[in-house]
């Protein structure tokens, strides 16, 4: 599937962070869709469903650890990827991420060049 028919729900409660990260997906034709926490991310599963997820994991209200084990939890929603970013990298996070069963693992700031193309390689669709 072209990126072009992507649908990606971008969690983030951060301005800039929302506007940097819709900039490099829709510069590649996805479609986004911006939640400003977990809560209202799981508001638009019920709406429609994504190709994928990109969350910040640091967030109020539901963070992103959350959201993840709420979206697995729900038979509909499991098999979407989900995608972890986040400003405080360190090694253990970056594991504890893809133990807790995050698809993928970004430290911001989201290199342009490359990070569209390794959704591509998580997401495979």
């Amino acid at each position: 599937m072209k990126t072009s028919a992507w649908k990606v729900i971008v969690v983030e409660d951060t301005y800039d962070d929302q506007q940097v990260v819709s900039y490099m997906l829709r510069h590649h034709g996805i479609e986004v869709h911006i939640a400003h926490n977990g809560q209202q991310c799981l508001e638009m599963l019920n709406m429609f469903e994504p190709t994928c997820i990109v969350t910040d994991l640091d967030m109020p209200i539901r963070d992103g650890w959350q959201t993840l084990s709420a979206v697995r939890a729900e038979a509909r929603t499991a098999h979407i990827p989900i995608i972890a970013i986040t400003a405080y990298h360190a090694t253990d996070v970056a594991e504890s991420a893809i133990r807790a069963g995050f698809d993928g693992y970004f430290p911001k700031p989201l290199n342009p060049q490359t990070f569209v193309s390794r959704l591509q390689e998580i997401v495979q669709v």
